[in-house]
Formats: C-alpha cells, sequence, structure tokens
C-alpha cells in the first residue's frame, strides 16, 4: 500500500476565529493550475497521495459513457454526482435503471436515507425505509449497470475492479489524471484510486480543456444540469448555476474545481472537514484570475449566511495565504 497523508505535508488552509482569536485550525494540501496545465500555486506537498474519492465521478463518468452507458445529458449529470437524495435525484437515477431493464435491486451501494431534510422527512413520515436510490452515489452506481449491460457484463459484477465496466473507468481516470499505483474500495463499494492532488488538479484541468466528445457531455451536463450533480442551493450546485466551473466534492475534506479558462484547483484537508473548502477553492480561483470579482462576492455571499446572532458575529473564517 502506498504512504498515506502526514501532516508533514500539509499546510495551514482554514482558520476559524471567535472575536478575532484563531479558535480552530486546518492543515491540508491546495495546489492551482493554470490555463496550460502548469503549477501557479501549492499549499503544502501537491504530490502527496490522497484518495480523491468522489471527486473522480466525472472520469467515471466518462467511462462508463466510453463502455456503451446511453445517458441523457441529465443522467450524465447525475452519474457525476454526490446528490442529495431529493425526489428527482432518486426518479432519475431509477431511470437509469429501467432504461436497460434493471431494477433498484441491482444496485450495490449502500441503503440510506437522502441527505435533503425535506425528502427524508416525507420518508420518515410516509414510513418509507431507506433504500439505495436515496445513497449519493446511486447515479453512479445506475451508469456502470447500465454500462454493464451494455457490454454484456452480468450485472452482479459490475464492481469488480478486473471487469470491464471497472477496467473502462481506470482506464478514463489514468487518462485524465496520471497513473494509478493503488486502487482501494470506497465507501460505495466502487473502487477508490489513490493518487498525488497534483494529479487530481492535472485531471480537472484536462476535463475542462478537452476536445474528447465523452469528456465534454460529461462538462456539458454538469453546467446544463447543476441542481443533479448535488442539490438547489448547494456549493457544487451554485458554482456550476453561477459561473459554469465544474466543482466536485469528495468525502474527506477533498474538492476539485475547472474553470472554463483551464484553471483547476484540488484540495485536500487532513482532518477530513469540508468546512471551508469551498471558499478556499473559489478564492484561490479569483486570486489567479479564473473567477470573475463580482460572481466571486455573489457566491461567498451565498455560502457563507448573514450572521444573526451576537455569538455567530463573533465568529469568522480566515483563509491563509490568500489575498482577497
Amino acid at each position: 500500500m502506498h504512504s498515506a497523508l502526514e501532516i508533514t505535508d500539509c499546510a495551514e488552509l482554514v482558520r476559524v476565529t471567535r472575536n478575532s482569536i484563531i479558535e480552530s485550525r486546518h492543515l491540508g494540501i491546495a495546489v492551482v493550475l493554470g490555463p496550460d496545465g502548469e503549477q501557479l500555486a501549492a499549499f503544502g506537498n501537491p504530490q502527496a497521495l490522497v484518495f480523491p474519492r468522489s471527486a473522480l465521478k466525472p472520469f467515471q463518468a466518462i467511462g462508463s459513457l466510453r463502455a456503451g452507458a446511453e445517458l441523457s445529458s441529465e443522467a450524465t449529470a447525475l452519474a457525476c454526482a454526490s446528490h442529495l437524495g431529493t425526489r428527482e435525484h432518486q426518479a432519475l437515477a431509477e431511470s437509469i435503471l429501467t432504461q436497460v431493464g434493471l431494477t433498484v435491486a441491482d444496485l450495490q451501494c449502500p441503503l440510506s436515507w437522502p441527505g435533503d431534510a425535506k425528502t427524508r422527512q416525507q420518508m420518515l413520515s410516509g414510513d418509507e425505509p431507506k433504500n439505495r436510490l436515496a445513497f449519493n452515489c446511486s447515479g453512479k452506481h445506475a451508469a456502470f449497470l447500465n454500462a454493464a449491460v451494455a457490454l454484456g457484463q452480468s450485472p452482479e459484477t459490475y464492481l469488480d475492479p478486473a471487469g470491464p465496466v471497472q477496467v473502462s473507468a481506470r482506464a478514463a481516470m489514468e487518462e485524465f489524471c496520471g497513473p494509478i499505483g493503488f486502487l482501494g474500495t470506497d465507501g460505495c463499494g466502487a473502487p477508490a484510486p489513490q493518487m498525488s492532488l497534483h494529479s487530481l488538479a492535472t485531471g480537472f484541468h484536462r476535463l475542462a480543456t478537452s476536445d474528447d466528445e465523452h469528456a465534454q457531455q460529461v462538462v456539458s451536463a454538469i453546467r446544463q444540469h447543476p441542481w443533479a450533480i448535488r442539490g438547489k442551493g448547494s456549493a457544487n450546485t451554485l458554482v456550476a448555476e453561477r459561473t459554469g466551473i465544474i466543482a466536485k466534492l469528495g468525502a474527506e475534506g477533498v474538492l476539485g474545481m475547472a474553470a472554463p479558462s483551464g484553471h483547476s484547483v484540488a484540495l485536500k484537508m487532513l482532518d477530513g472537514s469540508q468546512r471551508g473548502t469551498d471558499l478556499l477553492a473559489l478564492s484561490l480561483l479569483a486570486a489567479f484570475g479564473a473567477l470573475d470579482p463580482e460572481d466571486h462576492r455573489w457566491l461567498v455571499g451565498q455560502l457563507v449566511p448573514e450572521p444573526a446572532t451576537a455569538g455567530a458575529r463573533a465568529a469568522g473564517l480566515e483563509l491563509v495565504g490568500v489575498d482577497f
């Protein structure tokens, strides 16, 4: 197994303050690439190895498309999603399955309640049990299954790393991000590659600038249907809606973004926290001219709620090393 991310690889990226006194600190690594793919800035060691987790879904979706999955634009966006499990998300995931004669029973992702509070309450009030469609990776799994049918692979084996669906997914990830040395298992049961953070940023840069038809399908789908990538009001959705920037979170404090200009940013927090990650990534893009100042201000306003109480007003967030 390859080495884990070490504290010595990390820099201080985010500070939380109270009355201007530092209360909490988040360490991690971040890297920014320019339109030509060259490194513009790095905090910590960008060659440190990480598990990008769900930040790799756009590349896995490319693998599914190349394997023969027939996905509409909305379904392509959902294949890239870490969605909140709304009724709309669940219905779209199910439609990807029924299109090839499969059902929810063929999914091998975990049973879950929706991340969306309203939908979760509706299900609880209606005595509906957890289901696999509500799991945030159900779109990716449905796309894998759609591809398995196209390839003639047994649906029961669609997560097999040596099977054709996952071989296609890995080939796409390596094409865009670079070689994969270690393959673990993600929380949803799918293969989870380990790679450097720089490799992840390279993948997002190539995704935004590629003339490959399947990469363009993924980028276009996310921009046309940003609700599907996460959910109404969420950071990934707001960023794509407002700016066309492809933003994709990954579990344990991972985030990748790619601007239409080709600038990209990737970051990983050592403690796995998502606190401040979107603001940090957006500020890094803004610092290098890849995000319009007005759009940046609008997004910050959406992602940082107006403090309503004295206690809330006493708190603050500092993005270390970033000039606004």
